[in-house]
């Protein structure tokens, strides 16, 4: 039975969303409508126009998004993790899954959980569930309400992506494990991406929705590659976040910074044409972008007024240009190539946070961050810099529910690709001896923290 009139908290102690909350798709969209209006790439002939915005999902004032969100094929259902935002006290663990039905607005599905992903005839979908102590790969069934536990082991990793290929259904993961499903339940052992030359196996990769390519990061940059070989690598050369593939497997859509630093704004890259458009540029930040299988965009906007979901269509009409050179960030990096404006630590060793106030992940990193702070030792010094595209207001309101806190030192606009954190909000970096030496993408407890300069140090790094 679909889970309709029951209510769940939401948030700050509450637990999820108001089962029957509505909430109209057409809040003023002409204002949305102009706003698309993109300086970069001015519209000069009749037949291309702006994407057409409609918001589709208003987000509470107190709510955030936990890393990405995906639309249903057909553009009804939409599932997100929810999460307190400027909170620092919230407990791991703490986000929802809620599964939204745009036509009305109502809540379906709310369980303790991240990082849901669509099958592609979207019947159901898969998502790490927290209700139990035990962290569990579950599949919802959208039809009938059937949640079905312990799909694959929890250590093959999160943030799934789901093609079919050759007939069966494919589960991708965050560490590049990848396995079919019979019915729903993960066939294993699980394979692993290969590694290619001169970019190993890549970041945090998505699957294409015929299950043959995906999209990961290499020192920065949005890469496209296959599956299971080498055989067809396209670096965009573009310092992008999640890309999602479209239907026909020819555009990737991810975000990306705004040339001025002001926020995030969703590219299109065509892999055919190699070429990019700049779909969507909004004040504030446009993020984690999601296809449908009729071409249009889902994303979250995070602005001064508001924070919700939109769905845009029409973004193939704004105009195209080649893709750039790559903006690979060096390979080899010192304190001065990312925070030049602040003098290095004296220190052997010193970790920095690159965190924004919209991701949802900031809380549990910020108290993550001032935990193992406390039990480095003198050889350590443990700093954080801000997104350049954070507005002040929100960073000073996360801050001031942290108590005491690590030092904060600037990152400017133009050292964002240095540091990599484009990529994942927040990303930390390690530097030893004033060079960058690695990198961690995502919230970091404080024993990972803690393990990884103890492993350094034991390996002489």
């Amino acid at each position: 039975m679909r889970n309709r009139r029951r209510t769940v908290d939401r948030m700050n102690g509450r637990r999820g969303a108001m089962v029957g909350r509505r909430i109209t798709g057409h809040q003023d969209p002409s204002r949305w409508v102009l706003l698309a209006v993109l300086a970069a790439c001015s519209v000069t002939e009749p037949s291309q126009s702006a994407p057409t915005l409609v918001r589709v999902h208003e987000l509470g004032t107190e709510e955030g998004v936990f890393a990405y969100a995906r639309i249903s094929p057909d553009g009804s259902f939409l599932v997100y993790a929810s999460e307190a935002r400027f909170s620092t006290t919230q407990p791991p663990r703490s986000q929802l899954i809620n599964v939204i039905d745009l036509r009305d607005g109502e809540l379906l599905f709310s369980e303790p959980g991240i990082d849901g992903y669509w099958s592609t005839d979207g019947r159901r979908m898969i998502f790490l569930s927290f209700a139990e102590p035990v962290n569990r790969v579950s599949i919802w069934h959208r039809e009938t309400g059937e949640v079905v536990r312990d799909v694959a082991p929890d250590s093959l990793g999160d943030y799934y992506s789901w093609g079919r290929r050759d007939g069966s259904d494919l589960i991708l993961t965050i560490r590049g494990r990848y396995y079919p499903l019979a019915g729903d339940r993960g066939v294993l052992p699980a394979a692993s991406v290969p590694p290619c030359e001169g970019m190993g196996t890549g970041q945090r990769p998505l699957l294409s929705k015929d299950g043959k390519r995906i999209t990961t990061f290499v020192r920065g940059t949005v890469v496209v590659r296959n599956l299971d070989d080498c055989g067809d690598i396209l670096d965009t050369g573009l310092p992008g976040a999640k890309a999602d593939f479209s239907w026909d497997g020819r555009y990737i859509a991810f975000h990306a910074p705004k040339p001025e630093g002001t926020g995030y704004e969703i590219l299109v890259v065509d892999c055919i044409e190699r070429t990019v458009r700049t779909a969507v540029s909004l004040p504030g930040s446009s993020l984690f972008p999601s296809w449908t299988q009729d071409g249009r965009l889902l994303f979250h906007h995070y602005g001064d007024d508001s924070s919700g979901f939109l769905l845009a269509s029409g973004v193939l009409n704004v105009p195209a240009r080649p893709l750039p050179a790559p903006q690979t960030a060096a390979a080899d990096r010192s304190w001065s190539d990312v925070f030049p404006e602040t003098p290095a630590p004296a220190e052997e060793y010193a970790l920095v946070l690159v965190w924004g106030p919209w991701g949802a992940h900031t809380a549990f990193a910020l108290h993550e961050l001032e935990a193992a702070r406390a039990s480095f030792d003198d050889g350590v010094r443990v700093l954080m810099a801000t997104d350049p595209a954070s507005r002040e207001a929100d960073v000073s309101r996360q801050l001031a529910n942290a108590g005491d806190i690590v030092e904060r030192i600037p990152l400017v606009p133009e050292r964002l690709l240095a540091s990599e954190a484009h990529n994942q909000n927040p990303t930390v970096l390690l530097f030893r001896d004033r060079r960058l030496i690695d990198r961690r993408l995502g919230a970091q407890s404080a024993g990972d923290l803690l393990e990884w300069v103890a492993t350094l140090e034991r390996q002489g790094a």
